[in-house]
């Protein structure tokens, strides 16, 4: 905010202690609320909305509807692309479902395994279930589950199959069109999502081809034994009573991938495999009615398996409010953050005390807050918006692309929660798979390589792209 707009309202300047001790707190409020109380981050980020109302309108007089009109609504109107995809994946993940996508995709990857590749198997297979199904969370749920099984007879170490298992669902997560990180992050930075997974390439195929080949190499000595494959043969029996599989049923995942390709809106792609899926989820016995319940609450899969109905059991729009909840309230303070300048008086004290003119400290200013951000709050979508919110104008400044913006963005957030043991991410991971998140997170390569590869490429110019004039930004 500049000096006119400051006097003509009446507010006060935030100064650098200010700003410092506003972002300070309101880190504060939710680290010792997630980590010593256990409260919801949604919850917590709503406290921290109102602590900052109360600070920028009792100590810097700003004027609530200023706060909401300036901040808040053009923050979230950014985001309304973002939260209106979110809502769609979740009808289209609960469809998949009763068509039987995602039990074929389970079944088609389980009987590809190797045991001379066991670990190589498993990060290729995770990593191209997550890219089909934008789910981190489901593939672990799915082949994770089955890959720990297999890992067990196999004598193969546990924390490096979950390793392989969690760096494969990872990869999944930062490059599907379908995945709300993916989405999350080009909203935020305000790219295209085509042009955003195409910036994201650049980092993750390397990273991607080093932990494969480390993958092999490790595994390269495993012996074919015995392998105990009761657990995989009863989920593979489970799919083949439960549903017709046929290649048509893939349909949906390749549609979306080929009209993403040639750079058809997000929004239209989902809605067009959502209704390619609604006649495949019919022949395979649901009615409309049940499968629009479905779409609305999450499918009721019965197989007569447990394990495998509670892991195709999932999706629909209720299952994406708490994620839609989360990004509302969190842009609720950042955007009273951007409009009252506070984070422009911190990127400005970077600037001038570590950036200064060079691109390499920028990309690791923005890596390093995003890492810290997630450290500090154990959330994948707060570790997005905080740095992209605060260094967006400073990529503008120094000639940029935003499509570096939002790869960083995905390469120190995303991948980077499952590794905190304290996140959502890595508690949910160290429990599924029954192994704790320090043992398996230095098998996870991708998840750390892809932030130590977005260093280099900031300090050697390596895919550092000026910023393109006749590319508008998206929310502009």
């Amino acid at each position: 905010m500049d000096s006119t707009s400051t006097k003509e309202h009446g507010e006060s300047r935030v100064g650098l202690k200010g700003a410092v001790t506003i972002f300070g707190t309101i880190l504060a409020i939710i680290v010792i609320g997630r980590l010593i109380f256990g409260f919801d981050v949604a919850l917590l980020l709503m406290f921290s909305g109102m602590f900052t109302t109360l600070v920028y309108t009792v100590k810097y007089r700003y004027k609530w509807d200023d706060l909401f009109d300036r901040g808040v609504i053009p923050m979230v109107a950014r985001a309304m692309g973002a939260i209106l995809i979110l809502l769609t994946v979740g009808p289209l993940i609960a469809v998949w479902m009763l068509s039987g996508t995602i039990p074929y995709l389970i079944h088609l990857g389980l009987k590809l395994l190797d045991p001379s590749t066991f670990l190589a198997a498993a990060f290729v297979i995770c990593a191209l279930s997550s890219t089909f199904t934008g789910t981190s969370w489901g593939t672990a749920a799915t082949f994770g589950v089955a890959f720990i099984g297999i890992a067990q007879g196999l004598g193969v170490s546990l924390p490096a199959a979950a390793g392989a298992v969690v760096a494969g669902a990872y990869f999944g997560d930062k490059l599907s069109p379908v995945s709300d990180t993916t989405i999350l992050a080009a909203a935020v930075a305000r790219v295209e999502v085509v042009d955003h997974i195409r910036s994201m390439l650049w980092t993750t195929v390397p990273a991607f081809i080093i932990s494969l080949g480390i993958y092999a190499w490790v595994g390269k000595g495993q012996t074919a034994a015995q392998i105990d494959m009761s657990q995989v043969g009863l989920i593979l029996d489970s799919i083949d009573k439960s549903f017709t599989l046929n290649p048509i049923i893939l349909l949906p995942p390749v549609v979306i991938l080929v009209l993403a390709y040639m750079r058809w809106p997000t929004l239209p792609v989902l809605w067009i495999a959502i209704v390619i899926s609604i006649p495949m989820a019919l022949m395979q016995g649901s009615d409309m009615s049940a499968i629009f319940k479905a779409m609305a609450s999450g499918p009721k899969i019965a197989t007569g398996l447990e394990t495998l109905d509670k892991l195709l059991s999932r999706g629909g729009l209720s299952s994406m409010t708490g994620s839609t909840v989360v990004v509302f309230f969190a842009y609720l303070f950042a955007g009273q953050l951007e409009c009252t300048g506070t984070f422009r008086v911190i990127c400005d004290a970077l600037r001038d005390r570590f950036i200064g003119a060079s691109r390499g400290r920028l990309v690791m200013s923005t890596s390093l807050t995003g890492i810290m951000t997630g450290l500090g709050t154990g959330n994948s979508y707060l570790s997005e918006i905080v740095p992209g919110t605060m260094y967006g104008d400073l990529f503008d400044e120094m000639d940029i692309s935003r499509r570096v913006l939002s790869r960083t963005l995905e390469d120190s957030g995303t991948v980077v929660v499952p590794l905190i043991p304290w996140s959502a991410a890595g508690i949910y991971m160290s429990t599924l798979l029954d192994v704790p998140v320090m043992s398996y997170a230095p098998w996870a390569f991708l998840c750390w390589l892809g932030f130590v590869t977005a260093w280099i490429y900031g300090f050697t110019g390596i895919a550092i792209w000026k910023s393109d004039p006749s590319q508008a930004k998206v929310g502009e």
